[in-house]
């Protein structure tokens, strides 16, 4: 069946697609990443700052005149980068004082009330219908039988070197040798005088500043809505899961001798994240074989069903995530 769906010119395509679509999920999880390594808040806000960044620049290109498009844009950008940084000054930051203990846990379930209230804030200021990121004409490209925009070039390139500029920031500047002591030990980091404070609002600042390029692309391509935020994060916490699966396996098992048989607990642990982990990546191909068809515009409205089914044991999928993260990196941390 595999080789009855993907001929060489729809692999081709999704190869590209791939390459695209990955460049926008890659600076969302490099954006989600640089803020739970450095803080170790577990940021589901972020879809929501993903969602605000696309209403803003939508405000200032549509609704405030007078400005050149480039510049309505990131400045929209930029503005939710400080909403990022404030949800962490005065929400994350006090709740994880009170908490103590369970910091996390409760950071973890503020950051969902915040998307909730505020994908229903943005239905409440612009309304629930999808609107239009209207900008520079789109062009379309062919290159042996694959087709690509203009968009999917720029996206790629500036996320590209976005991340460039990031890893030479954190390498060879004070600031990313402050950021990386803090991420460390925070502790051992104030005794030689650095802020770990500051260094937590910056990482907030430049994360969801990366959210918020991500989320320009996407509405400039396609269009914008209240919940738009939640698919591509998800996709992208996906993706740092299967990614930070592998790398903690490989540390406990090379580094601290922990497998399947030293104990319960190792017995337990690799059962319980190896079997969600097993869910996702089958997902992901199913995912994959539908995306196929479709290129070969063999879904219809008539046949369905499998779209469906599939929708749905990916929503099983995300409630056991909920289970599992809660359970073996919340509660069990």
């Amino acid at each position: 069946m595999l080789f009855a769906v993907f001929d060489a010119e729809t692999v081709a395509q999704l190869t590209a697609n791939g390459i695209f679509r990955g460049a926008a999920y890659g600076i969302l999880g490099v954006g989600f990443a640089l803020i739970l390594g450095v803080t170790g808040r577990f940021h589901f806000a972020y879809a929501f700052t993903y969602t605000l960044a696309a209403y803003m620049a939508y405000t200032f290109v549509d609704r405030v005149g007078g400005l050149p498009f480039w510049f309505a844009s990131m400045l929209g950008v930029v503005l939710v980068a400080f909403v990022g940084t404030g949800i962490e000054r005065f929400i994350y930051r006090p709740l994880a004082n009170r908490a103590g203990a369970t910091a996390l846990l409760a950071i973890f379930v503020a950051s969902l009330g915040i998307t909730i209230a505020g994908e229903n804030l943005i239905r409440l200021f612009w309304s629930s219908s999808s609107q239009n990121l209207l900008g520079p004409d789109q062009i379309t490209y062919s290159i042996w039988e694959v087709n690509f925009l203009n968009f999917d070039v720029w996206q790629a390139v500036s996320s590209f070197g976005c991340v460039v500029v990031l890893a030479l920031l954190l390498r060879y500047t004070p600031l990313g040798r402050a950021i990386k002591a803090t991420r460390a030990n925070p502790e051992l980091a104030r005794t030689i005088g650095i802020d770990s404070g500051q260094i937590y609002l910056v990482c907030f600042f430049i994360g969801t500043l990366l959210c918020g390029l991500a989320a320009f692309w996407y509405g400039l391509q396609f269009t914008i809505d209240p919940a738009m935020g939640l698919k591509p994060v998800i996709f992208a916490f996906v993706v740092a899961f299967l990614a930070g699966t592998a790398y903690e396996w490989y540390e406990l098992i090379v580094h601290h001798h922990l497998t399947i048989g030293t104990n319960l607990f190792g017995t337990t642990f690799y059962t319980l994240v190896g079997f969600h982990a097993a869910h996702v990546t089958g997902g992901v191909i199913v995912m994959l074989v539908f995306l196929g068809l479709a290129l070969r515009r063999e879904v219809t409205h008539q046949n369905h069903q499998g779209v469906e089914l599939v929708s749905w044991y990916w929503h099983f999928v995300d409630g056991v995530w909920v289970v599992v993260f809660t359970v073996v990196y919340i509660v069990g941390r």
